[in-house]
C-alpha cells in the first residue's frame, strides 16, 4: 500500500506540545479557548509525529461520548488521513474505532467515557483526554495511572479536579492558548469570538483570557444525559431559525408525566428554506401530522414549510415568554440524548445574566440558546401557538 505525500499545516499548539515531549515532559496539558486549534494540532501531533513514525505504539484517545468523538477527533483524524491514501478499510476498524497503521505497527483507538470498561485495565503508550472538565475524575485518573504519556485539552469553563490530579505529578507542562494562536481560523469565526467577548465578560475570560469561567446562575441543573428516546410520551417538534451566524435548530421533544427527553435534529448555519424542507423530509417527519413549532419571527419560512405539506405552526412570543418557558422546563427533569452534542453544550453554559456586583439576575444571557428556544417552542401548549393561517406577514 503507498502512502501520497500532502503537506500539512501545523499551528503554534503543535509546535508547542513537540517542543514539550522533546523536553522530556510526560504529561501535557492544553487551557485553551475556543478556535485555538489545540484538538486539530494535538491529532496532527499524534498521527505524524507518533503513529507513522514509531513502531507498535498505542494511543488511546477518549471523550466524554461518541457523538463528540465522531464530530470532533475521529472527524479530524479522517481529514487528516484521506490525503494520504490512509482512509480503508485495512487502516480504519469502524466497529471498533480504531485506527491502525500497519508500516509501524501502530494504532489509534477511540473510546467514549460512558464505555471505557475495555480500556481501565489495558496498558498504552499515550493517552489523549479532549475535553477532559467533562469526564470524572476516577476514570481519567485510571486510564492515566496506565498511560506512558499524557495530553489532555480542555476550555477552562469552570474549576474542576485538574489541579489537584496535576499534584501527582511532576513532570508536566500546561500550555495556555486562545483564538490567536491559530493562524487558519477563518476571519469570520474570528469575529464572532471577538463580538461575543465584547459582550459577555465571561466568555472573554474563559475564551480569550484563559482564565477558569465563574458559571454562577445556570438556568438549567434539572438534566441529565440518556443514550436513547423513549417509545411513548407526547410527541412534537420544536424550531428555531438561524442562517449567517446562528444556526437552525429542529429538536424532537417527548413528554412525559414527569420528564422532557429531547433528540438534536438539526443544527445548523446557512440553511435555505429548501434546505430546511429537504432535511424535514429526510428526517422522515410526516407531512400533515408531525407537530413543529416554531420561532414566530419567520412567518415567511414558516408558510413555506407549511406549503410543502407540514404540520408547523409559530411560537407565541410575548415579554413573558422566554420566563415562562423556562419556567416550563424546569418543572420536569430534561433528559438529552448523549448524540445531541450541541443541545448539551447549550444546557452546560445557558445562564443569567449578573449585576454590577456579580450577582446572577433573573435575565438569561443571549447565548447558547438557540436550541433551548426550539424546545421552548416546542413545549408550548396548543392553545399557545398561532395556526398558520392567522400568521402576520408578507409571505412573497
Amino acid at each position: 500500500m503507498s502512502t501520497a505525500t500532502v503537506d500539512v499545516h501545523t499551528g503554534k499548539i503543535f509546535t508547542r506540545t513537540r517542543r514539550a515531549f522533546n523536553s522530556g515532559k510526560k504529561v501535557i496539558i492544553h487551557k485553551g479557548g475556543t478556535g485555538s486549534g489545540k484538538t486539530y494540532d494535538t491529532m496532527i501531533f499524534l498521527l505524524f509525529n507518533i503513529c507513522l513514525t514509531q513502531k507498535n505504539q498505542i494511543i488511546t484517545v477518549v471523550s466524554e461520548s461518541k457523538p463528540h468523538l465522531d464530530i470532533g477527533v475521529i472527524r479530524i483524524l479522517k481529514g487528516l488521513a484521506q490525503p494520504l491514501n490512509l482512509w480503508r478499510a485495512e487502516n480504519w476498524n469502524i466497529s471498533k474505532s480504531i485506527f491502525t497503521y500497519q508500516p509501524t505497527g501502530s494504532i489509534i483507538e477511540f473510546f467514549s467515557a460512558d464505555r471505557i470498561d475495555k480500556a481501565l485495565g489495558a496498558r498504552r503508550d499515550w493517552l489523549y483526554g479532549n475535553e477532559i472538565n467533562s469526564l470524572k475524575l476516577e476514570v481519567w485518573d485510571e486510564l492515566a495511572r496506565r498511560s506512558e504519556n499524557v495530553i489532555a485539552d480542555f476550555n477552562p469553563t469552570s474549576q474542576f479536579w485538574l489541579e489537584d490530579w496535576l499534584q501527582n505529578y511532576d513532570d508536566t507542562t500546561v500550555i495556555t492558548s486562545n483564538y490567536l494562536d491559530n493562524p487558519f481560523l477563518p476571519e469570520t469565526e474570528k469575529g464572532r469570538i471577538e463580538k461575543r467577548a465584547e459582550r459577555d465578560e465571561n466568555f472573554r475570560r474563559i475564551h480569550i483570557d484563559c482564565e477558569y469561567g465563574v458559571y454562577e446562575g445556570l438556568v438549567f441543573e434539572n438534566w441529565a444525559q440518556v443514550d436513547k428516546m423513549p417509545d411513548t410520551g407526547k410527541e412534537t417538534f420544536g424550531m428555531d431559525f438561524g442562517f449567517t451566524n446562528d444556526p437552525t435548530t429542529l429538536i424532537k421533544i417527548i413528554e412525559t408525566e414527569t420528564a422532557f427527553f429531547l433528540d438534536e435534529l438539526i443544527y445548523q448555519t446557512g440553511m435555505l428554506n429548501r434546505e430546511i424542507i429537504a432535511r424535514l423530509q429526510s428526517l422522515g417527519l410526516k407531512k400533515n401530522y408531525d407537530k413543529i413549532i416554531a420561532d414566530s419571527a419567520e412567518p415567511k419560512t414558516i408558510h413555506e414549510i407549511y406549503l410543502a405539506g407540514y404540520n408547523i405552526h409559530s411560537a407565541q412570543k410575548g415579554a413573558d415568554s422566554i420566563r415562562a418557558g423556562i419556567e416550563r422546563l424546569k418543572n420536569k427533569n430534561i433528559f438529552i440524548t448523549k448524540r445531541s452534542v450541541n443541545l448539551i453544550r447549550e444546557f452546560r453554559n445557558y445562564r443569567y445574566e449578573v449585576d454590577k456586583l456579580g450577582k446572577p439576575t433573573n435575565k438569561p444571557i443571549d447565548s447558547f440558546n438557540h436550541g433551548i428556544d426550539a424546545v421552548r417552542y416546542g413545549t408550548e401548549k396548543s392553545k399557545e401557538t398561532t395556526p398558520i393561517d392567522k400568521l402576520q406577514g408578507i409571505f412573497y
